[in-house]
């Protein structure tokens, strides 16, 4: 998704004289060709994500729409003073895309673990926040933040997956009927898909956009059910879960809900995502035994 996104950006460029495209020394064998068809609006600041930042809140002041891209945790939390001074404050239109997310990068170690980010930007009201769980969705998230004036953050999972085939922000999958609905967002989507191929009454909630929610579509969705479960390479209680529960809170829907997510550092080193899904009972496997406890069999 993160090559899609580069080259539906690449291909807007030549469209719009506004966008200006930023990095911070990531990107090698992918945004050369930004480099070299708009020398002029791009720019390597290096390894310096704070100048990106800065450097973005100044091409915003004189009209441009930048594009700041590096990894997710460099660009969030190395950032975050800049990113509420600079960017928010000003509320300027600069779009953060951050590559790799939740345990993308499994073998590094947590200072690479990106499980605590986008809770970061929640405080920031003017943020909008998108983590797209497929390629339709991700293919038109470009022109989607263009078409928007406000600061905006695509947290971009690894993969190219077809499935869910859907643009909508949010997107149901199995009956409205369920008693029983797993809410995930990006790069475990495709886990909980599993999880309703292999048990069809499990409903599964796919959310693109993460915040702002889309608070009336997800409450016709919750609609009738008896047990939630959030699940997501985030931290629960500043991720989805939260955002769920204070949703639920307000909308008044007494709905049990239950949030699975890291919810401590994991200093075992594990080669793929795959390790750090069944350390926190986030793979399918997992989920699918959770489920049949819950429907008593």
């Amino acid at each position: 998704m993160r090559n899609l996104i580069i080259n539906t950006l690449l291909d807007m460029m030549s469209k719009d004289q506004d966008i200006f495209f930023l990095t911070g020394d990531m990107g090698i064998n992918l945004v050369e060709p930004i480099q070299s068809q708009f020398p002029a609006r791009f720019l390597n600041v290096g390894i310096a994500e704070q100048n990106l930042i800065g450097v973005s809140a100044g091409l915003a002041n004189l009209g441009y729409r930048p594009f700041a891209y590096t990894i997710s945790n460099f660009l969030i939390h190395r950032c975050l003073e800049q990113i509420r001074n600079d960017i928010s404050l000003h509320e300027y239109p600069i779009t953060l895309v951050g590559t790799s997310t939740g345990f993308d990068n499994s073998p590094l170690g947590p200072t690479h673990h990106i499980v605590d980010d986008w809770g970061m930007l929640k405080s920031f009201s003017n943020f909008k926040v998108y983590c797209p769980s497929s390629v339709s969705y991700a293919k038109n998230i470009v022109p989607r933040v263009l078409s928007q004036d406000s600061p905006a953050y695509i947290r971009v999972p690894k993969g190219n997956p077809i499935n869910p085939y859907s643009a909508d922000d949010v997107i149901l999958i199995g009956s409205p009927k369920s008693e029983v609905a797993i809410v995930t967002y990006g790069g475990l989507v495709q886990e909980c898909l599993k999880v309703h191929e292999a048990n069809s009454k499990v409903a599964i909630i796919v959310i693109n956009q993460i915040f702002p929610l889309d608070e009336d579509r997800i409450i016709e969705y919750l609609g009738g059910k008896r047990q939630i479960l959030v699940v997501e390479d985030h931290v629960p209680k500043t991720g989805l879960y939260g955002s769920l529960c204070e949703l639920m809170v307000r909308a008044n829907i007494g709905v049990n809900i239950e949030g699975l997510g890291p919810t401590e550092p994991v200093f075992e080193v594990g080669s793929t995502p795959d390790y750090y899904f069944r350390r926190f009972g986030l793979d399918s496997d997992s989920l699918l035994k959770k489920c049949a406890l819950i429907y008593g069999h």
